[in-house]
């Protein structure tokens, strides 16, 4: 385990001294292979847990720092409900009956651990990808192989095109569309050819091909006003037996969380203003291309009119290039 102490967690969060770890001991295993050991890979787990006595080099110390923090809190927000009850004879019992906190208090606290732990995934990822010659290992999982096929490897990017407030929890819900759109939308627009050799320049590390990767903030753009358009309508949303229902923060109550009705006309604005920025950002990128059609000689554009000139049927020799 990469948190073996109630000191690590003590670093990131002020829990008691006298707490003991058997206590946390079952949802931090929980969190290292539901969330870490897929991200970081078995190999480089192995390599942190071998010195997760903090015996390790200054590089691997700075890396379980940053495990640790969205580790812990992760781990907080699983168990918080059942760290804070008891079982007896009777039943479950809440530990403290008469001094606990308000409940608005415990959903902002849950609340926190969740963003902090999600939010800090990300910087962990970022970190990782800033520093591969020195963690090698990383490319050996299956998270790196996924991150060097996606136009958006982190939040982050994502963020800067789109404003999510850089949440990775809003980023997991609005990825699940990607793979969707890429089929539905990108690929007929590229052709699966061209598309196929961009994923192909992506995944390189170094010399990359510039034309290439030259059409990727096009694509990330069109990408990401698409997802929006599609997912808008579903974060926040839960589905129960009245219905659909909106998920938002109320004051005035003893929860700082109600759910609502979805306001129709208001997710309808929104809705249209991500579609039509979606449009827009697929006719920049089908301008660039026909702007620049003797560079992208696999543009087959497979559902729209005006197609690669530099692409034709000469089957019949009727048709040349002057």
């Amino acid at each position: 385990m990469l948190v073996q102490s109630t000191s690590h967690i003590r670093a990131i969060i002020p829990v008691n001294a006298l707490a003991n770890f058997d206590t946390f001991e079952p949802y931090v295993d929980v969190i290292e292979s539901q969330v870490f050991i897929p991200v970081l890979g078995q190999d480089l787990y192995d390599e942190l847990e071998a010195v997760a006595d903090d015996s390790g080099t200054d590089n691997q110390k700075a890396l379980l720092k940053k495990i640790r923090y969205s580790l812990v809190n992760l781990m907080m927000y699983k168990g918080f409900d059942m760290l804070n009850v008891t079982y007896d004879d009777s039943g479950f019992e809440r530990v403290s009956k008469d001094s606990g906190l308000y409940r608005y208090q415990e959903e902002n606290l849950k609340s926190m651990f969740k963003n902090e732990g999600y939010n800090g995934l990300d910087t962990l990822l970022e970190y990782l990808q800033s520093n591969l010659d020195t963690f090698e290992k990383f490319k050996n999982s299956d998270f790196y192989a996924d991150m060097q096929e996606s136009f958006f490897p982190t939040t982050s990017v994502f963020n800067s095109i789109y404003n999510i407030g850089n949440s990775r929890l809003v980023f997991l819900q609005l990825s699940k569309y990607f793979t969707q759109l890429i089929d539905f939308k990108i690929k007929p627009l590229l052709g699966s050819a061209l598309y196929a050799n961009i994923l192909t320049e992506m995944k390189k590390e170094s010399d990359q091909d510039t034309d290439l990767m030259a059409l990727v903030p096009y694509i990330r753009k069109a990408l990401a006003f698409m997802a929006v358009k599609e997912g808008l309508s579903e974060v926040g949303i839960q589905i129960t037996d009245k219905g659909l229902f909106f998920e938002m923060q109320a004051e005035g109550s003893n929860s700082n969380v109600e759910t609502q009705q979805i306001n129709g006309g208001q997710m309808a604005l929104m809705l249209h203003k991500a579609d039509v920025n979606a449009q827009r950002y697929q006719e920049m990128l089908l301008d660039y291309l026909k702007e620049n059609a003797d560079m992208y000689t696999d543009f087959t554009q497979t559902n729209l009119e005006n197609t690669n000139p530099y692409r034709r049927d000469n089957h019949g020799k009727k048709s040349f290039f002057a």
